[in-house]
C-alpha cells in the first residue's frame, strides 16, 4: 500500500522528469484539462512514468491514460488521489 504522501512524491518525481519547466507545476497545477499547459505527449510520458514507478513497487498492471481522459480536468493532485483509490482498493 502507497500513501498519498508516497504518490505525491512520484508525481512531483515524473514532473521533474518529463517537464522542461518543472519549477512552474506543482501539485494544484492542471494537469488535463482546458487549465492545463502541459503538452499531450508530456501528460502521456507523465502517466507512463507514473505506472512504472508504480510497478517497480510492486504495483503491476495499472493503465491511468483513459482512467485520466474520464474526467474534464484534473490537477495533479486529484491525478495522485485517482491512483490511490485504484491501487488501494
Amino acid at each position: 500500500m502507497l500513501n498519498k504522501k508516497d504518490l505525491d512524491n512520484i508525481i512531483i518525481l515524473s514532473i521533474n522528469e518529463i517537464l522542461e519547466n518543472p519549477d512552474k507545476v506543482g501539485l494544484e497545477s492542471f494537469f488535463t484539462g482546458p487549465e492545463s499547459t502541459i503538452e499531450s505527449i508530456d501528460i502521456v510520458q507523465i502517466i507512463g512514468f507514473v505506472e512504472e514507478k508504480l510497478e517497480e513497487k510492486g504495483f503491476e498492471g495499472n493503465d491511468f491514460l483513459e482512467k485520466v481522459f474520464e474526467f474534464e480536468t484534473l490537477k495533479f493532485s486529484d491525478f495522485s488521489d485517482l491512483i490511490e483509490k485504484e491501487i488501494n482498493t
